[in-house]
């Protein structure tokens, strides 16, 4: 190698470090320190914008909006869900955004290539991805992480008292897996559970249901941190060598789980947010009414339930006895 070439290939090198190094910042310093999903909002955001500059091979400076909708055509050709690509190409600009506001950025990079090139936001949860479990897929999933966690599995007794957190409850993806063992309470019949929810507000839940308390207990005994519903500790910790034993659980690792036991079940796509979907669907059918379907939820819009229920397949006749005993006062019924 000549020396000119030498020099060419260690400045593309130092530039290389010196891209990663404000992404990482980048990512840093735009990601709320308070957020339950810190890490895994800082992750995607370092991916999406890492994916771009080794696709493109460019620096910040040289990109046009051409660039960028090469690269959303890239995503579409890997058969990405359109939220996935909408949400790479919005981490993408936010990170153009943010560069045009340093000091040291800002000269160089003028403009936000992103603008021009995003495509219309997908209407919220409209994907196969966010569809409700039918009954069968949802025993045949629970069965699979059973099945495991009665061999012994440390991780799918883990995962099952996730699981089943999930779906008796109804709780967002953040707020399961946030849990520490100082936000529950156990009294004798139930489980207090307690958390910040979306929109800020901090609200109480009672959990009633046996096999979710046993599923839990089940899982603290036999990793033996019971006394962590006594602490701030997280409720979910790693067990499995891809990550740190003992570490915080992400929803990343959590989610590829989750795929796994799928396809085990004879689950093609699955998504946590459909844990939710899979509740409101069961609370649907069970009330046959939209507005206690939005009280379970805790959606403060009933057009935003309306998204999770298309339908309501029956309405439960709660009143209908009651009236005919006032005009069958008089003996006619037979």
């Amino acid at each position: 190698m000549s020396e000119e070439t030498a020099l060419i290939v260690n400045a593309a090198q130092r530039d290389d470090v010196a891209l990663r190094n404000a992404i990482a910042l980048w990512a840093d310093t735009t990601t709320a320190p308070t957020s339950l999903r810190r890490d895994d909002l800082a992750h995607d955001k370092r991916e999406a914008a890492n994916s771009f500059f080794s696709y493109m091979g460019k620096s910040p400076s040289e990109v046009t909006p051409l660039d960028v909708t090469e690269w959303r055509r890239w995503l579409e050709v890997k058969n990405l869900k359109p939220a996935t690509i909408y949400a790479r190409l919005s981490r993408l600009s936010s990170f153009f955004e943010w560069a045009m506001r340093e000091p040291m950025l800002r000269q160089a990079i003028k403009s936000n290539p992103v603008i021009l090139a995003i495509p219309q936001a997908p209407r919220a949860y409209q994907t196969e991805s966010s569809k409700a479990l039918d009954d069968e897929q949802l025993r045949a999933l629970i069965g699979v992480v059973r099945k495991r966690a009665a061999d012994g599995d440390l991780t799918a007794k883990r995962d099952l008292a996730i699981l089943l957190f999930f779906f008796a409850t109804g709780m967002r993806r953040s707020e399961v897996i946030g849990l520490r063992g100082g936000d529950l309470e156990r009294r004798e019949e139930m489980l207090i559970v307690r958390g910040k929810v979306k929109g800020g507000d901090y609200v109480g839940r009672e959990l009633r249901d046996v096999q979710v308390r046993e599923a839990l207990f089940g899982y603290l005994e036999a990793c033996g941190r019971m006394k962590a519903l006594e602490t701030n500790s997280p409720l979910w910790t790693r067990h499995d060598r891809a990550g740190k034993v003992g570490a915080s659980l992400s929803s990343h690792a959590f989610a590829h789980n989750l795929k796994r036991y799928a396809r085990e079940a004879g689950i093609e796509k699955i998504h946590v947010h459909q844990t939710r979907h899979t509740y409101a669907r069961i609370v649907a059918e069970d009330t046959g009414s939209i507005t206690e379907t939005q009280e379970a939820l805790g959606h403060r819009n009933l057009s935003t339930t309306r998204v999770y229920v298309q339908r309501i397949a029956v309405k439960r006749d709660k009143h209908s006895e009651r009236i005919s005993q006032r005009f069958d006062a008089g003996g006619t019924r037979s």
